[in-house]
């Protein structure tokens, strides 16, 4: 019996052309897809069930982590069946492949019979692309940049860090069908989505996936991905075993004093307000242990202090920091890697 994954879906296309596994994963093709592309193909059509993925380190030292092949696949037909893609949809991959979102996307076309299209990731990846796309995956920073070119896309998927509410009060109204998607590298990319057109904001489980809270953060179960539940490092308000509102990173809460504040939540009520990068952080103090500083990409906007007076008492950062140039990793804003170059410079 031949493996799942050593098999094509006969409607799969990379960039409108059909391609035999043999051409896939050919080295003399790697100039006209890419090494990256071209390395996956080979990890993913030799005899091993299992394949290495690198988690992205946004909160923590970066780290190899072993997936089933069967299960990628397993996820892709549950994403596939969500939004109702048939064989001969036009997607798009615009992320970097050798993250959980590239790859996912990449295992999708091959599972379900996607026509693939690859384009270099970047701020604002369809805006030189006049095609329509059935299906495309991007993250909230490339959202920011695409926003006035979503009309050729049908399906937009955005994950990878949040969507603040600024960004999703000028989506909302968009005939393209948005969804903030919920999930990790270690279940094989999402497991929940949230409708970013109706204003809702409760995330909702993918066929088969259930939720539970434990120690005050999310629990997952999902067959395909694990026999024992997956314990997250996310806060959240449960609604239903299939629905919760997502609050927050535990790891990330800055305790001032006994007061607990949670440095997504604030930035979120700042969103609106800034136009440039910044991140609520902490820094070491001697009466409080914590205390609530923000620091800014480049420079402090002139009208700082007085946004600040639209939080609450204790949420107001006691200290303005600038740091030159802040690390995204795979479009999100380092925040271990920023605090620690801020912690440098006290």
């Amino acid at each position: 019996m031949i493996e799942s994954f050593l098999q094509i879906h006969p409607g799969f296309k990379l960039n409108g052309k059909e391609h035999s596994i043999s051409d896939l994963i050919s080295k003399k093709n790697q100039f006209f897809f890419s090494k990256e592309l071209t390395d996956f193909f080979l990890e993913w059509f030799n005899k091993k069930s299992v394949i290495a993925i690198a988690t992205s380190g946004s909160t923590g030292k970066p780290k190899k982590v072993l997936l089933n092949k069967n299960d990628m696949i397993a996820s892709a037909k549950n994403t596939g069946n969500y939004f109702k893609l048939k064989p001969g949809n036009k997607a798009l991959l615009c992320l970097p492949i050798k993250f959980i979102g590239g790859k996912m996307m990449i295992v999708r076309a091959l599972v379900l019979g996607l026509d693939l299209y690859l384009v270099k990731p970047s701020r604002s990846p369809i805006k030189e692309i006049f095609m329509t796309f059935d299906f495309v995956a991007m993250t909230p920073f490339q959202l920011q940049g695409s926003i006035n070119f979503l009309h050729n896309i049908k399906c937009l998927i955005v994950g990878g860090s949040a969507v603040n509410d600024s960004l999703a009060q000028k989506i909302k109204n968009l005939p393209t069908k948005i969804f903030e998607t919920y999930g990790m590298t270690e279940t094989m990319s999402h497991v929940a989505v949230k409708s970013l057109n109706n204003g809702k904001g409760v995330f909702s489980a993918l066929p088969g996936i259930y939720f539970s809270v434990k120690n005050n953060c999310l629990e997952i179960m999902a067959s395909y991905v694990s026999k024992d539940p997956i314990l997250t490092n996310d806060r959240v308000d449960l609604i239903s075993d299939t629905e919760f509102r997502w609050l927050g990173r535990e790891d990330f809460i800055i305790n001032s004093g006994g007061i607990k504040l949670n440095p997504e939540k604030i930035e979120n009520n700042l969103s609106a307000f800034f136009n440039i990068p910044f991140i609520i952080s902490s820094v070491p103090d001697k009466s409080l242990g914590e205390q609530i500083v923000i620091v800014f990409e480049k420079e402090v906007p002139h009208n700082a202090h007085l946004i600040f007076n639209k939080l609450g008492k204790y949420e107001r950062p006691k200290k303005t920091y600038t740091l030159s140039k802040f690390k995204k990793t795979n479009g999100k804003l380092d925040r271990i890697f920023i605090k620690n170059e801020l912690l440098k410079t006290l």
